[in-house]
């Protein structure tokens, strides 16, 4: 069921206050529609993205995944979490980031530009938001928790690469080289690619039965590139 609780310490702390400008309403950037103002280094933004729709959270169900009060279902753009049904290491640490941020609080969702805005389950493909911890900005969840290690970046291989992806992969190997959460017990192995594929594989992965000619190449180098492990012989 993964690593306890307190074994790793989120980098962002639980929300305690929200951020609002003059008028009471928060502050969002111009008129980006997702690109909302942020520090390069860090999932922190200064503003919300102009089209952040506000929501309350009814239940979070694992690191990557919430449902709206209205009972819509989120999926979080961006990110894959270990799965609480297969009890991998870290799902109960990547819920719990998501949970004390989101659930039973309002949230802002936004959408990536001239991307899909649900997928086959009809889930909602969103960037989430809340309110920083010192009252200065907004976190993006999606960035955070990455940051954090509970989550790695993760994009299908035949979409459009999201806005923030490069983000995403820097966050990631900063968690990486820091031995965050999912990454605490890394040790570095040989992998294989194909040519145009979006994970990386084991070399006896039943997936490359018919493939000819595949890459060698390390884990970390395979993250660093944006790849994501095969689901089917990663698990």
């Amino acid at each position: 069921m993964g690593q306890c609780l307190s074994f790793a310490k989120p980098i962002v702390e639980e929300v305690l206050s929200e951020l609002v400008n003059e008028t009471g309403e928060p502050k969002t950037s111009e008129p980006v529609a997702t690109d909302a103002s942020s520090s390069t280094s860090g999932p922190i933004h200064s503003s919300l993205p102009s089209c952040a729709e506000q929501h309350r959270v009814r239940n979070v169900y694992d690191g990557d995944t919430l449902t709206l009060i209205d009972e819509r279902r989120v999926r979080l753009l961006g990110i894959d979490t270990p799965e609480i049904k297969e009890q991998q290491p870290f799902a109960q640490e990547a819920k719990a980031f998501t949970k004390d941020r989101c659930d039973k609080r309002d949230i802002w969702i936004s959408f990536e530009p001239d991307g899909e805005r649900e997928d086959h389950y009809g889930r909602l493909l969103c960037f989430v938001w809340v309110p920083a911890n010192n009252g200065d900005g907004y976190l993006c969840i999606n960035e955070g928790i990455v940051e954090a290690g509970f989550a790695r970046a993760y994009q299908p291989g035949k979409t459009k690469k999201l806005h923030n992806w490069d983000k995403l992969i820097e966050l990631q190997s900063r968690a990486r080289k820091e031995n965050r959460g999912v990454w605490s017990e890394f040790e570095d192995f040989e992998v294989v690619k194909t040519a145009n594929g979006s994970a990386y594989h084991k070399r006896s992965c039943e997936h490359l039965a018919k493939v000819r000619h595949l890459t060698e190449l390390m884990a970390s180098e395979a993250s660093e590139m944006g790849l994501h492990p095969c689901r089917t012989c990663f698990g």
